[in-house]
């Protein structure tokens, strides 16, 4: 047949879903380096739909004054994706009971306790440590020194300014020694 194009990827036709293709390859290719991502995909699909026209009919061989007639239309998508793939990580076990507080009407995680494994949590510590002041026992077994001890100076303690001498210029804070 005279005067027609061919409908083939490689007529002029697709002409420009090839120099598209092209471009996006050539894109993806770049980008590839540049990530340094050793895989990636370029995709191209093209949409095809059949629209009815009718036409005047001057064709000796069809009946009718109009005939009607598929005009093809041809819509390209080209894309390229790139594998390069960021993925963080994470992980909680508290290691700790989940249980309803009744108190904030909410579930919330506490220690384990009363296990053959003690701890500062359990039950007969905790009582212990809770324990009114005014009983004035000692909250862990064994023998207290001095219940009554508190920190601050002690008798007979030695300090830096014992070994100081009345001669010696007092220091000025910038580090340095007088020379004279």
């Amino acid at each position: 047949m005279e005067d027609c194009k061919e409908l083939r990827i490689e007529a002029d036709t697709f002409e420009k879903l090839r120099r598209d293709a092209d471009i996006v390859l050539q894109r993806a290719l770049g980008t590839m380096k540049e990530k340094e991502s050793m895989e990636g995909k370029v995709t191209i699909t093209i949409d095809i739909k059949l629209v009815p026209d009718f036409i005047p009919n001057y064709d000796p061989q069809v009946k009718g004054e109009t005939r009607k007639i598929l005009k093809p239309k041809f819509d390209h998508k080209v894309t390229s994706a790139i594998n390069i793939k960021n993925e963080e990580k994470g992980s909680v076990n508290p290691e700790m009971a989940m249980v309803w507080d009744e108190q904030k009407q909410e579930y919330v995680l506490t220690y384990v306790n009363n296990t053959e494994q003690r701890s500062i949590f359990d039950t007969d510590f905790q009582e212990a440590m809770n324990e009114p002041k005014e009983n004035e026992l000692p909250l862990l077994e064994g023998e207290v020194v001095d219940e009554t001890a508190l920190p601050g100076p002690v008798e007979g303690e030695v300090k830096i300014e014992d070994f100081r001498e009345d001669d010696e210029p007092e220091d000025d804070g910038y580090g340095y020694e007088d020379i004279d």
